[in-house]
């Protein structure tokens, strides 16, 4: 019997190799297979004497693994996953900037600022007022169009990134399922290269979504593993620690244990983890960055435009936009202590006179109308916190920062009457001084002189005696003349200007919508006033007491070539250009480090396949010769068989 057993043995031996050669090839292109190879040893059936005779057996099946290979393929795993989910995101928001709208906000822009270097040429024309509201419409929709598209984009990350976390859960799960299943059949004796190898596949899955780490995959003989994802364990032998998403009170997008209440905003690694940086970092700084432009050109542009009349003049009534019951220091970022300028005009008479109105941040827009309608001529009120602004019958307002054509302050001795006119080009808003040096008739006295002083700095000294033609226009410089009238000066006579070139330092007149032309405060809710749209010759291009010029268009183009400081020292365009520029380096940055980690992962595949792979060519081969030795076998028992039945009939 003994030597049927040889044969036996050897035929069993043959079909589990045969066996496990065919496994691997039904398995050569499975992701996460390790090729696996039989342990085959010699066995004593019997003794002649010294000499062991016996068979074959299959002592144990392995699988070909670096085990410390497969651990830096894992540790590299998050790191290529997050910069390929990076570099997606980046391309989308890339392509984004120029797919937004139909021409782009950068060709918006510049439209709307030559729009109104044309209206400059040419402030009574109604086709270029018409023609310069559609452009600030169209540079409003350009930014809202990329306004939501960053919104949905923040969304579909939070519900991609939630999606990312409930696939680790599962496989999570998974993981500990396998590893349960490969305790039970080690303990009845079984082989689980099988189930470890899609455990290990699992593992590496996870890998993809986040940053992880793992103790028990190194050693390939032990069935209990723990799984961390960011130092938290998710994997244990006691059950699956399953991870969340959610917005922190900061609005930055974190992942936490479930129910825990505690989210990480830094966690990075993985698919997951580019998700919250993309979230939280990347885009919420594009995002802010656009809205930060968008803010500039709005609160810059409405300053400008609340302190101009259009072709219509200045206003009989005035209503602005919706504010909050808050003190105005809380209304936005733009509004601070400061004051603001009324200029009420006495149609019947045509007398000009001009009220300020001091704002402290603890004001509310009740307390501010108070102010306004503390002014004779004007009547104000807040009805469902917006701010309405009405003239007297007879009286028109604005808030043109124009020179008044009287004094400021007099104390002239005299009868001699200064009349100021010119538009103020100044940068800030300054007090003239102009003082009367020597006594006489004006046109007429020699050596009368009139001292102009800026604060403690004289500006200019004209001549107002001998060799002046009262009534003619001096120049006093920054835009600014003074006519005087025949008359008597005396020496130390003196008169002030105010020349206001921002007549609101306070930004309240903006804030509160009162003639602006823009509506909104970020790239998601910029609009131009529907007045606007609805009548262009609303738009504010006189900031003169004639009413007549384009100044304040000059002012508005200057938005945009200026360099601001709440953009960083860039002009508006230079800004949107740097913007685009970031994420076009951001992307490159991302491509790059893809291609190198795509490089490294390469080579570990390379190394992988080596040591694990299966090579078809070489396991047919395994076949033919496990064919020939089956077959011998085969021939071994059929000829012991032969043998006994002879001897069963010589018997």
């Amino acid at each position: 019997m003994g030597n049927f057993a040889i044969g036996l043995s050897g035929l069993k031996v043959a079909q589990n190799m045969i066996d496990l050669v065919s496994t691997n090839i039904a398995n050569a292109h499975t992701e996460g297979y390790h090729r696996q190879e039989a342990i085959v040893r010699p066995v004593i059936l019997k003794t002649y004497g010294n000499v062991g005779i016996g068979g074959a057996e299959v002592s144990e099946v392995r699988r070909q693994i670096n085990n410390l290979l497969e651990l830096e393929i894992t540790r590299q795993q998050a790191g290529l996953s997050q910069a390929s989910e990076e570099l997606d995101v980046l391309r989308t928001v890339e392509s984004a900037f120029g797919e937004a709208g139909s021409e782009g906000l950068a060709v918006a822009m510049d439209r709307f600022f030559d729009s109104l270097t044309e209206l400059a040429s040419d402030p009574s024309s109604q086709t270029l007022r018409v023609q310069a509201a559609w452009s600030a419409d169209s540079v409003a929709g350009e930014f809202r169009s990329l306004g939501l598209f960053f919104s949905e984009l923040e969304e579909q990350m939070r519900r991609q990134a939630q999606g990312h976390v409930n696939k680790f859960n599962d496989l999570a799960f998974e993981v500990h399922d396998l590893t349960n299943e490969m305790d039970s059949l080690s303990i009845h004796g079984g082989v689980s290269n099988l189930i470890r190898d899609r455990r290990d596949q699992a593992i590496r899955e996870m890998a993809e979504l986040a940053d992880i780490q793992t103790v028990g995959l190194e050693d390939d003989t032990s069935e209990s593993l723990c799984v961390s994802a960011w130092g938290t364990p998710v994997v244990s032998r006691s059950g699956v620690m399953q991870l969340e998403t959610a917005v922190n009170s900061d609005g930055a997008l974190g992942v936490g244990t479930k129910d825990s209440g505690v989210w990480r905003s830094g966690a990075r690694g993985g698919r997951i983890g580019a998700m919250l940086a993309m979230h939280n970092d990347i885009i919420s700084s594009v995002r802010g960055n656009l809205d930060t432009l968008a803010n500039k050109i709005i609160t810059a542009i409405n300053n400008l435009h609340v302190q101009g009349v259009g072709a219509g003049g200045s206003f009989t009534e005035l209503t602005g936009t919706l504010l909050g019951d808050q003190a105005v220091g809380q209304w936005d970022a733009n509004v601070g202590a400061g004051s603001f300028h009324v200029r009420l005009t006495n149609t019947t008479t045509g007398a000009v006179t001009r009220s300020k109105i001091d704002v402290d941040l603890d004001d509310t827009v009740t307390d501010i109308c108070a102010l306004l309608d503390a002014v004779g001529g004007l009547s104000a009120s807040v009805v469902n916190s917006t701010l309405k602004i009405s003239a007297d019958t007879g009286y028109k307002f604005d808030f043109l920062p124009a020179l008044l054509d009287t004094p400021y302050t007099s104390s002239v001795t005299g009868d001699a009457v200064a009349t100021m006119s010119g538009v103020y080009n100044g940068a800030t808003n300054q007090i003239f001084t102009c003082k009367v040096v020597g006594d006489g008739k004006v046109g007429v006295a020699d050596n009368l002189l009139l001292e102009v002083r800026d604060g403690g700095q004289l500006v200019e000294t004209l001549n107002i005696g001998q060799g002046y033609a009262a009534g003619d226009q001096l120049d006093i410089g920054a835009g600014m003349t003074v006519a005087l009238s025949a008359g008597q000066f005396n020496n130390d006579d003196e008169f002030t200007i105010q020349a206001l070139a921002d007549s609101d330092t306070s930004g309240f007149l903006s804030a509160a919508g009162l003639n602006t032309l823009f509506s909104g405060t970020d790239a998601s809710n910029i609009t131009v006033r529907d007045d606007i749209l609805a009548e262009p010759r609303r738009i504010a291009g006189s900031i003169s007491a004639a009413m007549t010029d384009g100044a304040n268009i000059n002012r508005m183009i200057a938005v945009g070539e200026d360099l601001h400081t709440a953009l960083g020292d860039a002009s508006v365009r230079d800004y949107f250009r740097d913007i685009v520029t970031g994420v076009g380096q951001a992307v490159i940055v991302r491509e790059a480090r893809t291609a190198d980690l795509g490089g490294v992962m390469e080579q570990l595949e390379t190394q992988r396949d080596k040591i694990s792979g299966v090579d078809i060519n070489e396991e047919t081969a395994k076949l033919i010769v496990l064919e020939r030795m089956y077959q011998g076998m085969a021939k071994v028992v059929s000829t012991q068989d032969q043998m006994l039945a002879s001897l069963i009939d010589l018997i």
